[in-house]
């Protein structure tokens, strides 16, 4: 699937397509804006090779991804993939790009190749209208590399998960980044977001809870690979994770020892032990 990918210094070439390495960006750019913008890096695609090589016959003919920047990961994946048809979500209120127009016209995807701007993941019935408008079988393949917060992050998957065939895969790029000493500093604007490392242990547990759910979780340091299990659409009708978790009940805390006696009652105490040893005594 990969072996068309063309790496240079500060750009990535497919099929006639240019993609600006925006983590390799300097002033010496010749081409303007006729390329993509384009901010996955070359180890985050070597362990996608890795993951679709375990995956030879996994077809994607309906596919939708969340967050796609300038429209540059869009034409990644739909010159990788070749599918049916593919939408991409963004929340940036703006427009495709004058070298995304050129690609979608010359090639005739007009009907393959969709985009929706202004659009905030988290807004599942704006999801849910999109999917029922572009999309006439389930959906194959969903790639999340929106937000990276956990709130919305799980939103999409909860709105998005019961809309995919068994066996489809929906991957989340970009799990790990509170692991990264860049985003530890406690002045990041990021600082008190819940880690999205916890929605990918959900996913762990959902799947070790039973399989009606989730068939496997694969875990790269650049995404989550979650294989949707045989569970039907009426089973995840209103779906929400947590009622796919079960868990341990929590262990009872240890009793505590007794409370030791005050000091005034300990001497009341020992005074009248005295008083009846010298009673027998007399």
């Amino acid at each position: 699937m990969l072996e068309n990918l063309d790496w240079r210094p500060d750009r990535l070439l497919l099929n006639e397509l240019v993609f600006r390495l925006e983590q390799r960006k300097t002033d010496a750019w010749e081409l303007g804006d006729q390329c993509f913008s384009f901010y996955k890096t070359k180890p985050l695609i070597d362990q996608y090779e890795r993951f679709w090589a375990t995956r030879p016959n996994f077809k994607a003919d309906h596919v939708l991804e969340l967050g796609m920047w300038d429209g540059g990961s869009l034409a990644f994946w739909f010159e990788l993939l070749q599918p049916r048809k593919l939408v991409g979500v963004d929340l940036a209120e703006r427009a495709d790009s004058d070298y995304f127009q050129a690609y979608r016209r010359e090639r005739g995807l007009a009907d393959r190749l969709q985009t929706y701007w202004a659009t905030n993941q988290a807004d599942s019935a704006r999801l849910r209208q999109i999917v029922a408008a572009e999309f006439q079988a389930p959906l194959d393949l969903v790639l999340d590399d929106a937000s990276h917060l956990y709130g919305p992050t799980k939103a999409s998957f909860e709105c998005l998960f019961p809309l995919m065939r068994p066996g489809g895969l929906y991957i989340i790029e970009d799990w790990s980044w509170s692991h990264w000493a860049s985003y530890q500093d406690p002045q990041h604007e990021w600082a008190h977001e819940i880690a999205p490392t916890q929605w990918a242990l959900e996913m762990v547990e959902a799947t070790g809870s039973g399989l009606q759910l989730i068939t496997s979780v694969t875990v790269y340091q650049g995404f989550v690979a979650i294989e949707r299990g045989p569970a039907t659409t009426v089973e995840l009708a209103d779906f929400k994770l947590e009622r796919f978790i079960t868990r341990r009940p929590p262990r009872p805390a240890p009793a505590s020892p007794p409370a030791p006696p005050r000091r005034s009652a300990l001497r009341r105490y020992l005074g009248a032990i005295k008083r009846r040893l010298l009673a027998v005594i007399r």
